[in-house]
């Protein structure tokens, strides 16, 4: 083989190449892209670590039903169901917890400490995660996927499962190849995770607040395994409100509250930087006017919009919002302003958006449908499998 000149012995046509490297690990493609430059433009342009946003995919999922959005800009599109109770009861009433490089995972919370299991919707692969080591998921019933975060580190292209207790004297770690849970002992001994304010993962790191009168926020690095506070936090948090963790096109961010009488508007804003020295800006502002026929404040309150999670940002041109009776919304913000680099989304009497989906009649909107940024690959989970 010659690098210079990108001849390869081992000739392929760009299918078979593709079909066959797309099968590896992310780490394993990585590599192999040193053999030629032809198996390098393979890799990065048709295999799963290609991340760029054409060929990102939109799921929205509950604990009945998931479905697929090949393209949002779309008005006529009809979306394709990935499953449902009939064609996988396997994974009825399971929590949607993430997806990465095209892997699904899910949690059972009616399991002790929340089963977890991995699946490949495109080759109908599944891989059941051995459980947590007890006494981990000792306390009795809960929301246990509130406690887990699936995530991948770009870099190393391993595959990490983290289950955060609320007491953060540790974490443990499952990676994908290996063959059991670890303890990972923290800085934070005595401290609590924030649960309600979610966890978050990108770009290598893993997210999450504390506990505690002040804003905090520290990461948690998924090649080193260590944890480091992520510096200041922008200074709208010191404001009367609530705000979350969210993650914004492979970034951190932090969406920010605040209601008023007639209003209630969300401000996002977008961890530019590393932790330790972050830089923050405001790429979106939603304001949801309270329509003419919600009189009552607690009505409107229940039926306002709010930002979909974790991943409302979508294909760079859309944001959705989950709405009254379930359905889900999409919008296309208005253009850069002074203050919302990426655009400002005003729901109001005129204005709510168009319906993309419809979950009238299952369980709570807040609690059930999740909108989840996807990629399609045929990557075999049994490699993984050492247990």
């Amino acid at each position: 083989m010659d690098e210079g000149t990108g001849s390869c012995g081992m000739a392929l046509e760009p299918d078979a190449l593709a079909e066959i490297l797309g099968r590896l690990p992310p780490n394993t493609r990585r590599r192999l892209r040193l053999v030629c430059r032809h198996w390098r433009h393979t890799v990065d342009t048709r295999t799963a670590t290609d991340l760029r946003p054409r060929r990102a995919k939109t799921i929205v999922a509950t604990a009945e039903t998931a479905y697929v959005y090949e393209d949002l800009s779309a008005a006529a599109e009809r979306p394709r169901e990935l499953w449902s109770h009939a064609t996988a009861a396997s994974f009825k009433g399971m929590t949607m917890l993430g997806t990465c490089n095209g892997l699904i995972s899910l949690c059972d919370d009616r399991e002790p400490g929340g089963a977890i299991t991995l699946a490949n919707p495109v080759t109908g692969e599944t891989l059941p995660i051995p459980p947590l080591p007890p006494p981990s998921y000792a306390g009795g019933n809960r929301k246990w996927h509130r406690t887990y975060s699936f995530t991948h580190h770009p870099a190393t292209g391993r595959y990490k499962i983290v289950h955060v207790p609320q007491n953060l004297d540790r974490v443990l770690v499952f990676t994908l190849g290996e063959a059991s849970w670890r303890d990972v002992p923290t800085v934070y001994r005595g401290a609590r995770c924030d649960l309600d304010a979610g966890i978050v993962s990108a770009d290598g790191y893993m997210y999450l607040a504390v506990e505690g009168t002040e804003a905090r926020v520290v990461s948690f690095d998924l090649d080193h395994e260590s944890f480091t506070s992520v510096g200041p936090l922008p200074a709208i948090l010191s404001r009367k409100g609530s705000w979350g963790l969210t993650e914004v096109h492979g970034r951190l961010g932090i969406a920010f509250t605040h209601i008023s009488q007639d209003l209630v508007r969300t401000d996002v804003w977008v961890m530019e930087g590393v932790p330790g020295n972050p830089k923050w800006s405001c790429w979106y502002i939603l304001q949801v006017r309270r329509l003419p026929h919600q009189a009552a404040s607690s009505l409107w309150m229940h039926q306002r919009h709010c930002l979909a999670g974790p991943h409302f940002a979508h294909s760079g041109k859309h944001i959705l919002t989950l709405g009254a009776s379930n359905f889900v919304f999409i919008h296309v913000p208005s253009g850069n302003t002074r203050n919302a680099l990426h655009g400002v989304v005003e729901v109001n009497a005129r204005n709510q958006g168009r319906v993309i989906i419809n979950n009238a009649g299952q369980n709570n909107h807040s609690a059930t449908t999740k909108t989840f940024c996807y990629i399609e690959t045929v990557e075999q989970l049994s490699v993984y499998k050492c247990w």
